[in-house]
């Protein structure tokens, strides 16, 4: 486990970044989705929109991306085996995980059943859609594997351990925040269970990017591979 340059950012300068991206990736989701030609959409534009954010702020500390984890693999075939396993822990946990919460709540609450009303045909059209299944593929891996790890692995991730430097285990309660974010992301249109699922795996994440020398491409890879596996059962009408 690699310990974060305590250098830089200070904790202000985190709580700053924190602030405005997260404000960024909030704000921007909620606008866009009370508009109806576009509201699919509103999570992918509002990551790119926060993304664009933690990228002023990484430069305003004198940071770049490679400094929280985008940086050249050392060892491919390593890379491989590390992405493997993330691949396979990320799908075991999120379906551990789900099937507790759908288990626990068996008839969904009022707020969940609003948000379903709504939000969670989104992906109704892909089924036998060769043209829409490219779409969302190549938001899956522009979106999902590379813009989700390295705004919430990377820098929420960066942000929050300066913030709790001086804190016990800082890196920790990072992981916990990176995570509880990332499951509100999804909540809008998967509900609780979807939260608690994708809080989960961004539990599990967050670990295995420590464990994996807070490198952010076996994550990417992983999540993007995971992303396809879902969207093609969806395509083919398995799932």
């Amino acid at each position: 486990m690699t310990n974060p340059d305590h250098s830089n950012p200070g904790r202000w300068t985190a709580f700053r970044d924190l602030s405005l991206i997260i404000f960024t990736l909030l704000t921007s989701k909620y606008l866009l989705l009370q508009i109806d030609a576009i509201w699919t959409l509103a999570g992918p534009i509002s990551l790119l929109l926060a993304l664009g954010v933690a990228t002023i702020c990484l430069r305003q500390s004198g940071q770049s991306w490679s400094s929280v984890g985008l940086k050249r693999p050392e060892n491919m075939k390593l890379l491989a085996v590390w992405t493997v396993i993330a691949l396979v822990v990320t799908i075991g946990v999120g379906i551990i995980a789900e099937s507790f919460i759908v288990g626990l709540f068996d008839v969904p609450d009022e707020a969940t059943q609003a948000i379903d009303a709504r939000y969670q045909g989104r992906f109704d059209n892909i089924q036998g859609n060769f043209p829409v299944f490219l779409f969302w593929l190549m938001l899956a891996w522009v979106i999902g594997g590379f813009t989700e790890e390295m705004l919430f692995r990377g820098a929420l991730f960066s942000r929050f351990e300066h913030l709790f430097t001086g804190i016990a285990f800082p890196a920790f309660l990072a992981i916990v925040c990176q995570a509880i974010l990332f499951g509100q992301a999804h909540f809008y249109y998967q509900g609780v269970a979807g939260w608690v699922a994708t809080g989960a795996i961004a539990i599990a994440s967050g670990l295995l990017y420590l464990a994996f020398r807070r490198n952010l491409w076996p994550l990417m890879l992983s999540h993007g591979l995971s992303n396809t596996i879902g969207l093609t059962l969806l395509y083919l009408g398995a799932m």
